[in-house]
């Protein structure tokens, strides 16, 4: 009865629709609708009041208050000589009524897109919501279901008469669906697809998205491929970590997301890529959760490097043996001198966990670097004029060239 008392206590105050009403008491007979919900209390509050009213009650304002949203209560008003005319409900002025109907405009819109999952999203005209809330305010109202949830279940259940085989998902859709109930206008947004993998590069002149210099092609060129199984509108790659155009990547790979933008379709088998310069395996559909678990990843994996290393003057065995204290050591480095247009005083600090070597010749050597990812392996080797400290220059007091890198592993 506590919550019939409370519904009394708002029809007194506001006129309210079936479904308005029945949403503010959401926690009541749980697996009807809004609307059947909002029946049942008014008839339940008409067979009470009139009940009193015929046991010589003074209820005529509670029933006028109802009948003004119940036909029923009008009709009895009207059976003793009082009329009372029905009004639009204070929240929704209407809006509830048939609000499945713009589904109708969205369906033309959905056949154009093979899609698995989509979601609904509306904009509901500001002073309806604005009414909402000081109903739910005044009344102190905690268990209702919000009006913009309820028309976004309802057109969400109404497409799903008409989409065989897809479902509703709110979380990661492949569509949403947008209806602007205050112009009536209906619109898809597209999801991205986003494909994980692992990709190997082979060749010193490919970079990971922009040409400049000797490169002769790049990574997200070569993956232009995916772009064209789902039919979209333009891609982009995420990796986790980044090597420099010269160096190659070898070993079991680099992890790596393709993003594709504005796809028509959702479901597609992606094959893999193999030439001379790279090798893409690519993995299972991913989220954005993943991009940007990549991106952090990239802070702290543990990667390997070779580098072919030419020194200015001869080195002996021996002396490359010093490079062992070079074992974990905490490198400071200052933006490398080829990049510090970006941030030139920056200063990122890596671990070097372990550091080994092979004298080729007199002026060369093989260096292997296990470290923290994120550490300028170029500028650990010559120094970059002083802005990396410790470096393998300052250990071994030569000026050093790195001729060749590779990354072996990421961890």
């Amino acid at each position: 009865m506590e919550i019939l008392d409370k519904a009394l206590e708002v029809i007194r105050e506001y006129p309210l629709c079936d479904s308005c009403l029945g949403r503010l008491f959401a926690q009541l007979g749980h697996g009807v609708e809004n609307a059947e919900r909002g029946i049942a209390i008014k008839t339940i509050l008409h067979m009470t009041l009139v009940n009193d009213y015929r046991k010589g009650k003074d209820v005529v304002r509670d029933l006028t208050a109802l009948a003004k949203v119940h036909k029923p209560t009008r009709r009895f008003l009207a059976s003793v000589g009082i009329e009372v005319e029905e009004e639009s409900c204070y929240i929704c002025g209407g809006l509830l009524t048939g609000v499945e109907k713009y589904a109708d405009a969205v369906l033309p819109l959905l056949s154009e897109v093979d899609f698995n999952s989509f979601a609904v999203g509306t904009t509901i005209p500001r002073e309806v919501l604005d009414r909402e809330s000081q109903v739910v305010k005044k009344f102190l109202i905690t268990t209702g279901e919000s009006i913009k949830h309820e028309i976004n279940r309802r057109i969400g259940k109404e497409l799903l008469r008409h989409l065989t085989g897809k479902r509703v998902d709110k979380l990661r859709p492949n569509v949403v669906v947008r209806i602007d109930l205050v112009t009536g206008k209906a619109s898809v947004e597209r999801n991205p697809v986003l494909i994980g993998g692992v990709y190997l590069k082979l060749s010193r002149r490919v970079s990971q998205a922009k040409k400049f210099g000797d490169v002769k092609t790049t990574l997200t060129e070569k993956l232009a491929y995916v772009k064209d199984v789902f039919g979209g509108g333009e891609h982009v790659v995420h990796v986790s970590g980044r090597e420099d155009s010269d160096a190659r990547m070898l070993g079991t790979g680099r992890q790596l997301v393709v993003e594709v933008k504005q796809p028509v379709k959702y479901r597609g088998s992606v094959p893999p890529l193999r030439d001379d310069d790279v090798i893409f395996i690519p993995g299972s559909f991913t989220n954005r959760e993943e991009v940007r678990r990549l991106k952090e990843k990239a802070k702290t994996d543990v990667k390997l490097y070779r580098a072919l290393v030419l020194s200015e003057r001869e080195l002996s065995a021996e002396e490359l043996n010093k490079l062992s204290e070079l074992s974990g050591k905490t490198v400071t480095q200052l933006t490398p001198r080829r990049i510090k247009r970006l941030s030139p005083r920056k200063k990122r600090v890596r671990m070097v966990y372990e550091v080994a070597w092979r004298l080729v010749s007199p002026h060369v050597f093989e260096l292997y670097v296990r470290c923290q990812g994120g550490l300028y392996v170029k500028e650990f080797i010559h120094g970059d004029g002083g802005r990396t400290k410790p470096s393998v220059s300052e250990i071994l007091n030569t000026y050093l060239e790195v001729l060749e890198l590779d990354v072996l592993a990421v961890e």
